[in-house]
């Protein structure tokens, strides 16, 4: 069962700020005051702009509910997260948009990430276990959404197999498999982003909901006929 982590404070920006730098004086030599008429005006100073505020780049589902499951990470302190690879980093801020904090588990050597989310059926009465895995040196980003509910009959495995085979046929992206020695289902997808520094997060999030999309409209024929099929 996942754990929760405390939620860590957001990264103070970098930027250096120079205060209470003292100036040396110098002496200048004396120059003539300039008269009333060629006396300078004050510039007064333009309000800085304000910056818009930062918008979600996720899309929003609402045929699909995301429950909020935290898993145990390892320690990141605050000034390493600058440092994230590139696809953990695009994984992590697609995360936090949907309202998730810290909640991804990575490698200590920075080369690989974990995320899991149980999510629900547009009907909340069918859950997935969806699992992001990132692979910086090699450039792939993969996404498992399990059903885990009901185990594969024996007896059904080659009815399983043979509508997996028809249902991939529909599936322009990613595909379905059997999983965990052909005991349960699991609809698969993969990208590489090698070489690619600045990923945007909704790449992962078109990801989810293409794949999401498969398995919801796939799940109650599978059961019906792979799983409770006598």
């Amino acid at each position: 069962m996942a754990t929760k982590k405390s939620p860590s404070k957001k990264m103070a920006s970098k930027k250096a700020v120079k205060k209470g730098v003292k100036r040396v004086a110098t002496k200048k030599p004396a120059v003539k005051k300039p008269t009333a008429k060629a006396a300078a005006k004050p510039v007064a100073k333009k309000a800085a702009a304000k910056k818009p505020a930062a918008k979600s780049n996720a899309k929003s589902s609402k045929a699909t509910a995301v429950k909020k499951v935290q898993i145990e990470t390892f320690d990141q302190p605050l000034e390493t997260l600058s440092q994230l690879q590139p696809i953990t980093y695009a994984l992590m801020r697609w995360a936090k948009s949907l309202g998730f904090q810290d909640s991804i588990e990575i490698d200590p050597d920075g080369n690989g990430a974990q995320w899991e989310l149980t999510v629900e059926s547009s009907n909340s009465k069918i859950e997935y276990q969806c699992f992001f895995n990132t692979f910086e040196e090699s450039g792939l980003i993969t996404m498992s959404i399990y059903y885990l509910d009901h185990e594969i009959p024996a007896k059904n495995l080659s009815k399983a197999k043979d509508l997996i085979l028809q249902s991939n046929l529909n599936c322009f992206v990613g595909q379905f498999q059997l999983a965990n020695e052909d005991k349960f289902l699991r609809y698969y997808s993969a990208v590489d982003l090698e070489d690619i520094e600045a990923i945007d997060p909704r790449l992962i999030g078109n990801m989810f909901h293409a794949g999401n999309q498969f398995m919801g409209g796939f799940i109650d024929q599978f059961i019906k006929i792979a799983i409770k099929a006598k």
